[in-house]
C-alpha cells in the first residue's frame, strides 16, 4: 500500500469532521428565517440561536442581572476611593469657580424651561408657607392683644384712662385685627410676593462661590458633608436602584430588539475562538478515526 493510499483515509476523516462541524456551528445562526415548502416548515429552520433568541434573551438577563452586576458590586465601584476623589475633585473646582451662576448651573442640568417652571413653583411654596405660618400665628389676636396693650400704656394716669376700660378698648382693637387678618389671608401672597421673587432672582445670580463667603461655610467641612451624604446615600439606595432599574429586564429587551445578524455578531464576538476550535477539532478526531481504521 502506497503513503498516499495510507493516508487517504484519515485526510478523508478529517476532511469529513471539519465539514460536519463546519455545517453544525453554521446551523447555530442559519438559516435566520424558517425555510418553507408550501404549509411544511424545513426542520432546523430557523438556526438555534435565531430561534431561541428569546430563551438566550432571557438567560443572558438574568446572568448578568443577578450575577455580573450587583448590589455589592455597584457599591464597591461607587465607593471606591478613586470614584469618590474624581467626584469631590470636581465639586472642590465648582466651588472654587464664580462661574457659572446658581441659575446658569441648573439651567444647563435642566433646561431654561424646566428650570424657570421649577423657579415658579419655589415661588409658589415660599409664598403658601409664609401665608400658611400667618394662619397658625393668629396675628388677628396677636394684633388685638398688642393694640390693647399698647393703648393701656399710653393712656394710663391720664384722663382717658377712666373711659378707656377693656370693653371700650376691645371694640376699637377688635375689628382692625379681624380686618388686618382677614386682608392678610386674602392678599397676603400678593404682598410677598414681590419680595420672594426678588430674593430667588438675587440667590440665583449668585455662584457657589460667593454664597460660601458669604455664609462663612468652609469649603472641606462642605467637601466633607457632601462625602458622607453620597456615601450614605449609595449604601442605602444601590439595592432600591438596582430594582427599579430592573438590569435584567433591560438586558433582555436590547437582545430581543436585536435582529439575528446582531444577535449572530453578538454571539461571535464572544466565541469565534471557541467555535473555530470546535471545527477544528472535528478535523482532528476525523484524522484519528481514519488513522484507528487504518490500523485495525
Amino acid at each position: 500500500m502506497s503513503f498516499i493510499n495510507m493516508l487517504a483515509g484519515p485526510l478523508i476523516g478529517s476532511l469529513i469532521g471539519y465539514v460536519t462541524n463546519y455545517i453544525a456551528v453554521k446551523m447555530l445562526f442559519r438559516p435566520r428565517q424558517p425555510v418553507k415548502i408550501g404549509n411544511f416548515t424545513l426542520p432546523f429552520t430557523p438556526g438555534i440561536i435565531p430561534r431561541r433568541k428569546a430563551e438566550l434573551a432571557r438567560a443572558l438577563g438574568k446572568t448578568v442581572g443577578n450575577n455580573l452586576i450587583t448590589g455589592s458590586d455597584l457599591e464597591q465601584m461607587f465607593l471606591n476611593e478613586r470614584a469618590k476623589q474624581k467626584i469631590l475633585d470636581e465639586i472642590a473646582a465648582l466651588l472654587d469657580r464664580d462661574e457659572p451662576s446658581i441659575e446658569n448651573m441648573f439651567s444647563s442640568f435642566w433646561g431654561q424651561e424646566d428650570y424657570r417652571r421649577g423657579k415658579v413653583q419655589l415661588e409658589n411654596f415660599i409664598c403658601a408657607k409664609i401665608t400658611s405660618a400667618f394662619t397658625r400665628l393668629n396675628l388677628g389676636e396677636i394684633i388685638v392683644r398688642e393694640s390693647a396693650r399698647a393703648i393701656k400704656e399710653k393712656t394710663e394716669g391720664t384722663m382717658l384712662a377712666f373711659v378707656a376700660n377693656d370693653k371700650l378698648i376691645a371694640s376699637m382693637v377688635v375689628p382692625v385685627g379681624k380686618k388686618i387678618e382677614s386682608y392678610l389671608m386674602e392678599n397676603g401672597q400678593d404682598l410677598i410676593r414681590p419680595i420672594i421673587n426678588k430674593e430667588i432672582e438675587d440667590f440665583s445670580a449668585k455662584s457657589i462661590a460667593s454664597l460660601l463667603t458669604e455664609t462663612g461655610l468652609e469649603k472641606d467641612r462642605l467637601l466633607e458633608l457632601v462625602e458622607k451624604v453620597y456615601t450614605q446615600l449609595i449604601t442605602t439606595k444601590v439595592a432600591d436602584f438596582i430594582r427599579q432599574f430592573d438590569i435584567a429586564g433591560v438586558v433582555e429587551e436590547k437582545i430581543n430588539a436585536m435582529d439575528a445578524i446582531e444577535v449572530e455578531r453578538l454571539v461571535l464576538s464572544v466565541m469565534k475562538r471557541e467555535l473555530n476550535a470546535i471545527i477544528n477539532l472535528g478535523a482532528l478526531i476525523g484524522f484519528i478515526i481514519g488513522l484507528i481504521n487504518l490500523l485495525f
